[in-house]
């Protein structure tokens, strides 16, 4: 089903995560999915481009599907799960040409908290007061750097649900992409 936007209820945070005030916090999963035993899921889904410039024209070069997902999409997944009030998501890697990976991550409470104190701290920092964070605000302070490990640890942490391997275009060669359809620089 069609998520839409789900707003986090801040009724719904601990105490004990010592959150402090937040701006209206929400998420857009790409769906919610219903398991056959009652489970309710996040679903986020993530595409790779396989096309690459090459000098005068565009060439099809895919990836394979990743190993364990990027970290870097691990706060999305989370805030997805908290706003949606789920324990799991899927993640859907797709490349065009080379299949799709389905992984299962867990919620991370620790994580959560984590980056709500951050955004807090940003709201009333510098939100509330009309003031422009400056440049990477953070970005090298030791809350950012365990913020950093914990996604990575999730990732790694993330199960391979299932894997589609057919890809969306044959490779052999069959269908090529005409350069004239990309708009020049």
């Amino acid at each position: 089903h069609e998520a839409g936007l789900c707003m986090l209820d801040p009724a719904s945070v601990p105490e004990e995560w010592c959150v402090g005030p937040l701006p209206p916090v929400g998420a857009s999963p790409d769906g919610m999915i219903t398991l056959r035993d009652g489970e309710r899921l996040v679903v986020e889904v993530k595409n790779s481009s396989p096309f690459r410039e090459v000098p005068g024209s565009f060439i099809v070069f895919d990836r394979d599907p990743y190993d364990s997902p990027p970290a870097y999409h691990m706060p999305q997944v989370q805030l997805e799960m908290a706003a949606t009030k789920t324990q799991s998501a899927f993640l859907a890697m797709q490349s065009a040409t080379r299949g799709i990976r389905i992984f299962r991550i867990e919620r991370d409470d620790e994580f959560i908290a984590a980056m709500l104190r951050r955004i807090s701290r940003l709201y009333v920092s510098f939100v509330l007061k009309g003031k422009e964070p400056p440049m990477n605000w953070e970005v090298h302070s030791s809350e950012h750097k365990k913020l950093v490990a914990s996604a990575v640890r999730i990732a790694r942490n993330a199960s391979v649900f299932g894997v589609i391997p057919q890809g969306l275009l044959p490779e052999d060669g069959s269908i090529t992409v005409d350069a004239n359809c990309f708009l020049q620089r």
